[in-house]
């Protein structure tokens, strides 16, 4: 089959096989080791007033504990374009999630779950992202997966049932 020439990484385990769809759908695959580098977390030491003063478009949690700030670039500049997130937690620091080298016209999605987590999902390109889960308190990611568009495995299994 010729999906596997069109960008995707490793063929997937279907849960369901494209010919037994309905329509096309976005799919899930095991997270590609090769984007490692390109998710990076560190964090920012700030003092009470600056923190008082910092970007005002927050997102808090249903707990009003937490918040986080999503920092997104010009997409009018050529790129290679980053996405920070910026996230509080109650301590002396900020920590900031950069998206690198995604594709930032594309939708990125940052929301809360829970008063705890966050779901974070980007694009790497127009049929391969990234979806994780930030844990906030712990301060790591505890589930990431790839996000594939299956737009094109669609048509290309419903092609081979008419054939």
């Amino acid at each position: 089959m010729l999906l596997w020439n069109i960008g995707y990484a490793f063929p997937p385990v279907w849960h369901t096989r494209p010919d037994e769809w309905k329509e096309p759908r976005i799919f899930h695959t095991d997270f590609d080791k090769n984007y490692e580098s390109r998710i990076h977390i560190s964090k920012n030491h700030i003092n009470k007033t600056a923190l008082k003063e910092m970007n005002k478009d927050r997102v808090y949690s249903d707990n009003k504990a937490y918040w986080f700030v999503v920092m997104s670039p010009d997409t009018m500049r050529p790129g290679p374009w980053s996405t920070k997130i910026e996230v509080f937690n109650e301590r002396n620091y900020v920590t900031m999630i950069e998206l690198i080298n995604h594709a930032a016209t594309y939708t990125t999605t940052v929301k809360w779950i829970n008063e705890k987590l966050l779901y974070v999902e980007f694009w790497w390109g127009r049929v391969l992202g990234t979806y994780f889960i930030y844990d906030v308190e712990r301060e790591k990611i505890i589930i990431k997966e790839m996000v594939n568009d299956g737009g094109i495995p669609f048509q290309q299994w419903q092609g081979a049932k008419t054939k």
